[in-house]
């Protein structure tokens, strides 16, 4: 059954791939209104697809469905709309790599699990956070925590586990090779990580049965043909153990732009959560989409002064290069 869902899912990838050979994205959750972070990675994105020039998707990573609130995803839609943003493919629009709601797309992460599962490089695991966090031999992230230190890698031992907790479902979690992954990402430069010592046997899908972000943005990319990749640099961390799924579940590796995060007057990450700077709060204060775009170019650095102008506005005079340049010069040293 794994072969064949392999086989399903290898025919799909190669008659996409031969639809186009590039693609840029924007993949955002819908677990609330977007801030002014959100929005200009969203435009930053929008100018690096249009400026290569190649097609541009919009993607709702919408996977984590305890997190998903009513109505985000068509209130993003029609906040990108009314900023003057457009593409190609998108849950509002047909293309041939529908659906475009990760929430629709199990049955592909399903078939990447199972390719995994055949090659026997993901095992259940049934430590718990205690676990991991007591683990005399974890090294620690100073970001994310404890790195798991690969209890369950032994079967005898993972046997034990889920001896000592009965009741808990198992986790997936990739096994990660003795491997330093290298790239060359747009914005920020060189970049190095080593896997085991640095990310550890991460996680592929969850104790309650969803598919972890980390194979379901690989799948996707992959299957979509994307080929330049623009996020915020909160993801930078997350890239070398994707540049390992994507090897192993057979795609091209795409390009990388880390763009810099988007900070208040205290130099604090904007976040839905506290409702940074929602485009709701602007339009309250009466501004327009022009006024808005001006605003996210100036504090990129895309022009030298606040002004209106729309989106296409801006693109024009724009060059690839140039707006490479503006990101580099904006990012933190």
């Amino acid at each position: 059954m794994a072969i064949l869902a392999h086989y399903k899912l290898t025919i799909q990838i190669h008659a996409y791939q031969r639809y186009k050979t590039m693609s840029g994205r924007y993949a955002p959750s819908p677990s609330g209104p977007l801030h002014l972070g959100n929005l200009r990675t969203a435009l930053i994105a929008w100018l690096q697809a249009r400026l290569a020039p190649m097609p541009f998707i919009l993607r709702m990573e919408d996977l984590d469905l305890p997190r998903v609130k009513s109505g985000s995803s068509e209130q993003i839609i029609a906040d990108l709309h009314w900023l003057g943003l457009d593409w190609d493919e998108g849950p509002d629009v047909c293309g041939p790599a529908a659906p475009y709601n990760q929430s629709a797309r199990t049955s592909y992460y399903q078939q990447a699990f199972d390719q995994l599962l055949d090659k026997g490089v993901i095992y259940p695991c049934y430590c718990s956070r205690k676990d991991i966090q007591q683990a005399a031999s974890a090294p620690h992230s100073h970001e994310h925590g404890p790195i798991y230190p690969g209890t369950c890698r032994d079967p005898q031992v993972r046997a034990e586990m889920e001896q000592r907790h009965p009741d808990k479902a198992a986790a997936w979690r990739y096994r990660v090779p003795a491997r330093t992954i290298t790239f060359e990402d747009q914005v920020v430069g060189s970049v190095s990580q080593t896997l085991n010592r640095e990310v550890g046997d991460f996680v592929i899908k969850r104790a309650d049965a969803l598919f972890a972000y980390q194979l379901a943005v690989v799948v996707d990319d992959g299957m979509m043909g994307i080929t330049d990749v623009v996020r915020g640099a909160d993801l930078l961390d997350s890239t070398a153990r994707q540049i390992e799924l994507f090897e192993a579940l057979g795609y091209p590796v795409p390009n990388f732009w880390h763009v810099p995060l988007m900070v208040d007057e205290a130099g604090a990450r904007l976040s839905k959560r506290d409702g940074a700077d929602s485009l709701e709060l602007w339009r309250q204060q009466g501004k327009s989409a022009e006024a808005v775009i001006g605003h996210l170019a100036f504090t990129i650095g895309l022009i030298d002064e606040a002004q209106s102008l729309s989106a296409h506005e801006l693109l024009q005079g724009l060059t690839l290069d140039g707006l490479r340049r503006s990101l580099i010069a904006a990012t933190p040293p």
